[in-house]
């Protein structure tokens, strides 16, 4: 039975993947054709797409099934005199995974698809700055992540207007943050009993699960008026004016 229920839920995970990778063929947003697409990323359209962040197995336990591996970085984090949320914290999931491959710092697979998994370097990654976002390890020009998000302790001096965290309605331990009229929300993450870490995945989609005017590639490289993967578009900053509401 435990061998059962184990099969249903990999083929479950493999179904959902396929489902993020292929959606655009059938007109609805998802990875394939975008700057996270390992064709786009390398040019080898014999690489298998979904390989290149997740394993079905012998992944590297960190959520959801990591395949990629690299050795540990400290970073220097973002800080202001209004960064009223500092907590100097390093970066915790899923902020990590994705500065695994936008620090610039070589990673390679922990699984390589095949039998056997045979090591191919053709898999093995480090950011190119000509064209992707590499960030480094300095985040001090970045926006701030891994961060409690607690709108009370945003004082009266900065004024932001940050709207307060709501239970998500399908995990009350999860809470995200509302965005344009409760028509977008934005999640918040956390492996404790509430979910209240502000992370890239807050603002960033990385599957590319959203449908907006103004994204465009030429060259294997992002052009548009608007960038990719995120959760809805920022023209006129609308996404930013959903957290920083007195701001704009």
């Amino acid at each position: 039975m435990k061998k059962a229920f184990l099969l249903v839920v990999s083929l479950t995970l493999i179904v959902g993947l396929a489902t993020f990778l292929y959606a655009r063929e059938t007109g609805q947003p998802g990875i394939k054709d975008t700057p996270h697409d390992v064709a786009v990323m390398t040019g080898d359209t014999s690489l298998e797409p979904c390989a290149m962040c997740h394993s079905p197995h012998s992944g590297t336990g960190d959520y959801p099934l990591w395949n990629r591996d690299q050795a540990a970085q400290t970073y220097t984090l973002y800080d202001s005199p209004s960064y009223d949320m500092n907590e100097n914290k390093q970066p915790q999931a899923p902020s990590s995974l994705c500065l695994v491959c936008h620090n610039g710092v070589f990673s390679s697979l922990v699984n390589y698809p095949g039998p056997g998994s045979h090591t191919n370097e053709n898999y093995d990654y480090e950011m190119n700055p000509t064209f992707w976002a590499m960030l480094g390890i300095d985040l001090t020009n970045e926006h701030p992540i891994s961060f409690t998000y607690d709108p009370t302790k945003d004082n009266n001096q900065d004024n932001n207007g940050f709207p307060p965290a709501q239970p998500c309605p399908t995990a009350p331990w999860r809470l995200w943050i509302p965005g344009d009229q409760g028509l977008i929300t934005y999640p918040l993450y956390g492996s404790g009993a509430t979910a209240d870490q502000f992370e890239c995945s807050t603002c960033h989609s990385v599957h590319d699960t959203v449908a907006y005017i103004g994204k465009q590639m030429v060259g294997g490289k992002s052009v548009g008026s608007q960038v990719f993967f995120l959760r809805s578009s920022n023209a006129g900053s609308e996404m930013c004016n959903d957290c920083h509401v007195n701001r704009w």
